[in-house]
């Protein structure tokens, strides 16, 4: 007899031990990962400040600053983030006991007839009271409840991590903005710059066609050139209401092309960025830590939906006073209380409980997939974007020189169209591509600040300050998860 207690003793250990909860491991690359970036030299690590400091530009920082304090986009996740925090409290909430209580008064009146119309007698002592308490709890004693909690208390984790990510991107986006308002500023200039030179060649035509040197085809081809300088002009500076607009309305106002860029100019660029090693990755970017939070929540629900199958233990408690005159309120004679224990086992439930644990291992594989392949696509966008640091810098370099080359190139046709060495063509083609050459450096400028922006965003690198994040992080920390 002995043994046999000993043998279920130890099956039931055995049992529980079988149904530990799932716990939190450190997150890990579907794939091999590299030593070290292939698309950089570089090996060191990150820098410890935000990405926002690196650009020296205090106006920069004034409109990132105001969008991530005015943006309406970022006020929805901020206050989607705080739901999804009260949400798994309200879930922490059924592990612990619950008690509700009720109160209750009613009189009886009892009529007499002692004068022609009907009368009431109302009396303290018709007064009758109920007062009553019920206590229930639940022994989560397969862990059912807590995986519930830990699971509500993940996405609490996500949604923190996507609310950063957000974040992030929100200053991204802020940063191109502002550089995209700026060059096309500049592409104004630009086109300021060509339509006073294609005028002064027009000029020079029509005095050499006054003086017999030239026909009247190199007036018109010249008044051709100046009026596709007028339209692109026109063209520009649309453009430049159009990217005021775009970051007005990220700053959360209203788009009226009105924002103030004087005295400002694009940023330089520090010559490398220290991008640490692709094994940090999967620590450093919001959305690859909401994720991973993501699928440990569906392995919990997993988990929950498994010991649906095993038996309830809920101790349920009631107390409280039967129907009562007044005087008997405080009487200890009229408190009654009833204590109780249920064990419940579901037998019959039409297949319920199979197919919602299939459902939640459905949900867990796709979790579990969608975090392999953004974990890819993590390391695709680092090494893209260290590989475009590269090109785009090259490009730039190669840009300049061309500048350089076609700018003497003009001026040498100017000077030979003045002696009638050298037709007009000659000369508006060397006109047209110089300016060409200014504004593709411009842009070239543009798309080396956005990619840098990009490999920031890629790797995870921090704006700067983050209060709100803190604040967030700090409520979730009190839910006790962790590594968070």
């Amino acid at each position: 007899m002995k043994f046999l207690k000993s043998l279920v003793q130890l099956l039931v250990m055995l049992f529980i031990a079988g149904c530990a909860i799932p716990k939190k491991q450190p997150p890990s690359a579907p794939i091999p990962v590299p030593a070290h970036w292939k698309a950089t030299t570089v090996k060191s690590a990150l820098a410890p400040s935000g990405w926002l400091s690196s650009f020296h530009d205090p106006q920069l920082s004034s409109v990132i600053g105001e969008v991530l304090s005015e943006n309406y986009d970022l006020k929805a996740a901020a206050a989607r983030t705080q739901g999804v925090i009260a949400q798994s409290r309200v879930t922490a909430a059924q592990l612990y006991p619950q008690l509700g209580g009720n109160a209750g008064a009613n009189v009886n009146n009892t009529p007499f007839y002692n004068s022609p119309g009907l009368s009431h007698q109302i009396s303290p002592a018709n007064w009758n009271y109920t007062v009553n308490f019920a206590l229930s709890w639940e022994a989560d004693v397969w862990g059912r409840l807590r995986s519930q909690t830990q699971a509500a208390k993940a996405d609490a984790a996500s949604s923190l991590f996507t609310y950063e990510g957000a974040r992030l991107s929100l200053a991204g986006q802020a940063a191109k903005a502002w550089f995209a308002v700026l060059e096309s500023r500049e592409q104004i200039s630009i086109a300021e710059q060509t339509l006073a030179s294609l005028k002064k060649t027009l000029d020079l035509t029509k005095s050499r066609y006054i003086n017999g040197a030239v026909s009247s085809f190199d007036v018109h081809l010249s008044s051709a050139s100046e009026t596709s300088a007028e339209k692109d002009l026109v063209q520009r500076r649309e453009n430049f209401a159009e990217a005021q607009r775009s970051l007005e309305t990220l700053l959360g106002h209203y788009p009226s092309a009105e924002l103030d860029t004087k005295g400002a100019t694009l940023p330089g660029l520090i010559p490398q960025v220290p991008a640490g090693l692709p094994s940090e990755l999967l620590l450093r970017r919001p959305d690859l830590k909401a994720a991973d939070w993501t699928l440990f929540a569906s392995e919990n629900r997993v988990f929950s939906a498994k010991a649906e199958r095993l038996p309830r233990l809920a101790l349920t408690s009631t107390a409280g006073t039967p129907t009562l005159l007044l005087q008997d309120l405080t009487s200890n004679q009229s408190f009654i209380y009833r204590m109780a224990a249920n064990l419940t086992d579901p037998i019959l439930d039409g297949g319920r409980i199979t197919w919602n644990i299939r459902l939640n291992k459905a949900n867990r594989d796709a979790a579990a997939a969608t975090y392999a392949q953004q974990v890819l696509n993590a390391f695709q966008e680092v090494e893209n974007a260290l590989s475009n640091e590269a090109t785009l810098f090259s490009e730039e370099q190669l840009q300049e020189k061309e500048l350089e080359d076609l700018r003497e190139a003009y001026r040498i046709a100017n000077v030979r169209y003045k002696s009638g060495q050298i037709d007009i063509v000659s000369l508006l083609q060397a006109q047209n591509n110089m300016l060409a050459a200014e504004s593709t450096l411009a842009r070239t400028k543009l798309l080396r600040l956005d990619n840098r922006i990009d490999l920031y965003l890629a790797l995870g690198e921090s704006v700067g300050s983050s209060e709100q994040s803190v604040q967030f992080r700090d409520s979730i920390r009190m839910l006790a998860l962790p590594g968070v």
